[in-house]
């Protein structure tokens, strides 16, 4: 009898002494978020703990009012339209912002970076004086602090040829052309019949020569302007 309790009360302190080893539970109310950043210029990654905004997509998919909806929905006067030598039809900047300040007031509205400048590809060699880079940034449009739409722009960028502070400008507008697709704003110019259209009634094409260094090309121009230097108008047609 002595003996079945001395086994039984072995048993009890071997139990005891397993659950003793056991940790008491912790419960997690907090969890850090690890963001890491990549550098393309240098290749470091660099790691800090923050946390992700819940709302920055706050807003997405409603509608704007009609009032708002009819000013970007206007159609795009034709002397609104820049005409490139190589064809492209496009608006100014200070066209796209005159809009978003017409429908959202000034302030409204906001075009913010998403990250910094990268170099998409290395030094592009184009000749002695025409090597370029390609410089791309990402931004995102806000309205009445709605997320809207978000694009990448991208420049050529001439160093030696051209102010750094001139590329990044080009490079926003760029973005906020691209953004701005998705509020229906000058979408007449994504129209190809539309483009065709106009081209037609206020455009030409033809063979004119660069004087400065001899070479021909067709280009475009507006019918109610003249070819201007270094540009000359000349007869040469291409031949296969």
């Amino acid at each position: 009898m002595f003996g079945l309790v001395a086994r039984s009360s072995r048993r009890l302190l071997s139990s005891t002494r397993v659950v003793a080893m056991v940790p008491p539970v912790t419960r997690v109310t907090n969890v850090n978020v690890v963001s890491r950043t990549f550098n393309s210029a240098t290749e470091d990654v660099s790691e800090e703990v923050t946390s992700l905004p819940d709302n920055r997509f706050e807003g997405v998919a409603q509608p704007f009012d009609k009032k708002i909806a009819g000013i970007l929905a206007q159609p795009l006067d034709d002397a609104e339209v820049i005409l490139a030598k190589d064809g492209t039809l496009t608006v100014s900047h200070e066209f796209y912002k005159g809009v978003l300040n017409k429908a959202f007031g000034v302030g409204g509205w906001a075009l913010v970076p998403c990250g910094e400048i990268v170099d998409l590809e290395d030094l592009y060699e184009m000749g002695k004086d025409n090597n370029f880079v390609t410089k791309i940034r990402e931004y995102s449009l806000y309205c009445h602090e709605r997320f809207v739409s978000q694009a990448i722009g991208e420049t050529s960028f001439y160093p030696g040829k051209q102010y750094y502070s001139e590329a990044t400008e080009k490079i926003k507008f760029s973005a906020l052309m691209r953004c701005c697709k998705d509020l229906g704003v000058a979408n007449e110019l994504w129209n190809k019949r539309w483009s065709d259209t106009w081209k037609s009634k206020y455009a030409v094409q033809e063979w004119v020569e660069n004087t400065t260094n001899g070479r021909k090309n067709q280009l475009w121009r507006r019918r109610d302007e003249d070819w201007s230097w270094p540009y000359k108008k000349t007869t040469f047609q291409k031949t296969y």
